[in-house]
C-alpha cells in the first residue's frame, strides 16, 4: 500500500503581492490509512508580515496537522514541503521549522519520481521522515517565515506551496536503542548489560563494533541508557524547570554516542585572577567548555574558548570544514536531556579510592565540586553549584570509561569494576582494565564531573593517557570529545554495508 496526499498552503508577507489563507480542515483517506489536517485557529496566515529572526519565527503560532494510521500494521511516511508553479520567492529567504526541530532554510532538493506528487511542483524539501504504529496518530506543527536576511529583492514576491505526505506500509524499524539492545544475546564479547541500578547496555572491550556515522564523521556508541529524561526544546512557551524535570520531560531509554576523535585541547573553565586565582570554576552548568559546546560547536560557529589560566583565549572556529561543529541534520537528531553532574563526597569516596560502580552512583548524587572548599585563595568563586543540568552536548563520565572495560586474563571485568579507577595504570590493571576499555587512549581526556577538594574549587576528573582516572585544574588544556544523546526516535541503519565496524559504521535516520 502506498499513499500520497497533499495539503495546500499559500501565504504572503507585506512584501508580497498576494495573500491566500487555509480556511477549513481537510482530511484525505484511502483504504485504511488516513491523513488529516487539523486547522482551527492556528492556520498559516502570514499576510502583512516582514522578515523576522529565527527566535521570533520559533514563537509563531504553529500550523498543526495529524497523521493517523487506521490500519493493523505499521506505516512510514515522509513530510515534504513543495514549491509550486507561480512562486517567485527565492528559496534562500524561506525558513521552515517542523515540530521542535531546528529551523532550516529551504534549499532546492530535487524532486524524484518517488516524491513527485503535484505535477506543477517546482522544488521539494523533505522536512522529516517518521512512522506511526497501527491505530495510532502523530501530531506535527509547522512554522514558516521569511528570513531576517531577506533583501528588497524579496519585495512583491509570492510563495505558493504545499505540504506533501507520502506514506507506505512497512515493517516497523527498531529504534537505535532497541537495535543495540537486540544485540545482547549474541554479542556478549562486546556488549553487555552493566551492574548499575539502571541496567544500562554498554559496548565493552578494546575494539567493539560500535562505530556510527554522525555529523558526517566517525562517532562511537557508548551504549543504551535507561531512565533518561528527554526534554522539550527550550523556548519562552516551554521553559523546563530543573526542579520539575520529571514532570516536564519524558522518561525513556536513549542512545549515547561520543566523537571518535577530539575537537582539540581546551580549558574546561578559566576565570579572572580574582576568582580562584584564575584557574576556573568546577561547575559544569557555567563552565567555558559547556558554553562553547552548546553554542559555537552546536551551531558550527566561531566560539569563545580558553587555553590556560586567567582567561587566556584560544581560537575555536567550528565553522571550518577541518574542525566543524554539528550540521543541520545532526542537530535535529540530538536530544535535549537531563544530565547528572554530581560527584564523589570527597571523604568516603575520593579521587584516589573510587571504583567504577561507586563513581556511577556519585555522578547521580547531590555532592558538588565545592562542598569541601570554604575558604582560601582557590575557593573565592560564588558560583551556584548544581548537580543536574539540562542541555544537548556534554562530555563522558568517569564511569563511562570504567564500564567500557571487558577485563583481561589476570583481572576479569568484575575485578576491574570493583577496583579503584585511580590505580588502573599499574601492572596488570593497566593491560587488563584500562587497555581493554575502548575509551582509553594516549591523550588526557576531560570528563564532565567535578572533583571536590578542601583547598580548591577548580578540580575536574580526567582520564589520563596512562589509564587512570585522576583530576586536573579546570584552567589547564586537555582533550575534548563531545558526547550527545540521540532522540528516542532515531533509528540505526544496519545491513551488510553498515555493521558497526570501523570499515562499515552504522548509519542514522529519523
Amino acid at each position: 500500500m502506498c499513499l500520497s496526499v497533499s495539503i495546500g498552503i499559500g501565504f504572503s508577507y507585506a512584501f508580497w503581492n498576494q495573500t491566500e489563507k487555509q480556511q477549513e480542515a481537510n482530511a484525505y483517506q484511502t483504504g485504511c490509512f488516513a491523513i488529516s489536517l487539523t486547522n482551527q485557529e492556528n492556520d498559516i496566515n502570514l499576510s502583512n508580515q516582514f522578515p523576522i529572526t529565527d527566535s521570533e519565527g520559533k514563537q509563531l503560532v504553529p500550523f498543526t496537522f495529524t497523521v493517523e494510521n487506521t490500519c493493523d500494521y505499521y506505516a512510514s511516511y515522509a513530510i515534504n514541503l513543495e514549491i509550486l508553479e507561480g512562486s517567485d520567492m527565492d528559496d534562500e529567504y524561506i525558513k521552515v521549522m517542523l515540530d521542535n526541530n531546528e529551523p532550516v532554510r529551504f534549499d532546492n532538493e530535487k524532486l524524484t519520481a518517488a516524491t513527485m506528487v503535484e505535477t506543477n511542483s517546482l522544488r521539494s524539501k523533505t522536512l522529516a521522515t517518521s512512522g506511526v504504529d497501527a491505530h495510532k496518530s502523530n501530531n506535527h506543527s509547522l512554522r514558516i517565515w521569511m528570513d531576517e536576511d531577506a533583501s528588497m529583492d524579496a519585495a512583491n514576491k509570492k510563495l505558493n506551496s504545499k505540504i506533501v505526505i507520502s506514506a507506505v506500509a512497512t515493517e516497523k524499524p527498531l529504534t537505535g536503542a532497541d537495535y543495540i539492545e537486540s544485540l545482547l544475546a549474541d554479542n556478549s564479547n562486546m556488549i553487555i548489560q552493566d551492574e548499575s541500578e539502571d541496567k544500562n547496555i554498554r559496548f565493552i572491550g578494546a575494539t567493539p563494533n560500535n562505530y556510527v556515522t554522525f555529523n558526517g564523521e566517525t562517532w562511537r556508541i557508548i551504549g543504551v541508557f535507561n531512565n533518561m529524561y528527554e526534554c522539550p526544546e527550550d523556548s519562552e512557551s516551554s521553559k523546563v524547570d530543573i526542579g520539575n524535570y520529571e514532570q516536564q520531560c519524558q522518561q525513556t531509554k536513549m542512545l549515547k554516542i561520543i566523537r571518535d576523535q577530539s575537537i582539540g585541547e581546551y580549558s574546561w573553565d578559566s576565570t579572572e585572577s580574582t576568582i580562584n586565582d584564575g584557574r576556573g570554576v568546577n561547575e559544569w552548568s557555567t563552565s567555558a567548555i559547556q558554553i562553547a559546546l552548546n553554542t559555537a560547536y552546536y551551531n558550527s560557529q566561531v566560539g569563545t574558548c580558553y587555553g590556560g589560566y586567567r582567561k587566556s583565549s584560544k581560537a575555536c572556529d567550528f565553522s571550518q570544514t577541518s574542525m566543524k561543529g554539528l550540521d543541520e541534520t545532526a542537530r535535529n537528531q540530538v536530544a535535549r536531556v537531563m544530565w547528572n553532574t554530581g560527584t564523589v563526597d570527597g571523604t568516603t569516596h575520593t579521587y584516589s579510592n573510587t571504583n567504577t560502580k561507586d563513581m556511577y552512583t556519585a555522578e547521580r548524587s547531590d555532592n558538588n565540586g565545592k562542598s569541601l572548599c570554604t575558604s582560601g585563595t582557590y575557593c573565592t568563586d560564588t558560583t551556584q553549584r548544581t548537580t543536574k543540568w539540562i542541555g544537548k552536548v556534554g562530555l563522558m563520565y568517569p564511569s563511562d570509561y570504567g564500564y567500557a572495560t571487558s577485563g583481561g586474563n589476570t583481572y576479569n571485568r568484575e575485578t576491574c569494576l570493583n577496583y579503584k579507577l585511580y590505580s588502573w595504570d599499574s601492572g596488570s590493571y593497566k593491560t587488563d582494565c584500562a587497555q581493554n576499555s575502548w575509551l582509553f587512549n594516549s591523550a588526557y581526556q576531560w570528563t564532565m564531573t567535578p572533583m571536590p577538594s578542601s583547598s580548591s574549587a577548580y578540580f575536574v576528573f580526567i582520564v589520563r593517557g596512562s589509564g587512570r582516572v585522576d583530576y586536573y585544574v579546570a584552567g589547564d588544556t586537555r582533550v575534548v570529545r563531545p558526547v550527545v544523546y540521540l532522540k528516542s526516535g532515531v533509528n540505526i541503519i544496519h545491513d551488510k554495508d553498515s555493521d558497526g565496524s570501523e570499515e562499515h559504521p552504522y548509519g542514522l535516520s529519523m
